[in-house]
């Protein structure tokens, strides 16, 4: 392998990972102030956790059951012509689909909970965090010059040699 090769790759890898890394470390280290705002959004985001995994276990077979029943309601309202069948196809077709929405609603709305207590609790730092952000890309961007320059070092075994 080359020297250029070697020292590119070593480059890349420095600036693409340690270095921002090490920033942020130092920038960010103390935790302590850092409590007030940790606590409410780990409790929400443990509680998106449980919904997501009930959705996605527990609720499922209800929810497809619930959506077919939804279709059927309503193919049967195209061609019901008895109107006590009519209203109480209307009334189970507005329940079904007022609890579809709610639980269709219910990640969203702890998630942008979430996002609200986050931004609340970070604008004070929020002038630090988009320069330490900004030093990363930038850092990034010249770590991905060197990629590039590693990536493009190519030799042969009898001549034709990359310089």
């Amino acid at each position: 392998m080359k020297i250029r090769y070697i020292l590119f790759t070593i480059l890349h890898a420095l600036f693409c990972a340690v270095v921002p890394i090490v920033f942020i470390f130092i920038q960010y280290g103390d935790t302590s102030g850092g409590l007030q705002y940790k606590l409410p959004l780990a409790a929400i985001l443990i509680v998106v956790l449980v919904l997501i995994l009930a959705k996605n276990t527990l609720l499922r077979p209800r929810i497809t059951r619930m959506i077919a029943e939804i279709a059927q309601h309503e193919a049967d309202l195209k061609v019901e012509s008895d109107s006590g069948r009519i209203a109480n196809l209307i009334s189970e077709l507005k329940r079904e689909r007022t609890t579809e929405v709610i639980l269709n609603a219910a990640v969203p709305l702890l998630v942008l909970s979430a996002l609200l207590i986050g931004c609340k609790a970070l604008e004070r730092s929020a002038l630090m965090l988009s320069g330490a952000i900004g030093f990363a890309l930038a850092s990034y961007a010249v770590g991905t010059v060197f990629g590039v320059l590693a990536a493009r070092q190519v030799w042969a075994k009898h001549g034709g040699n990359d310089k």
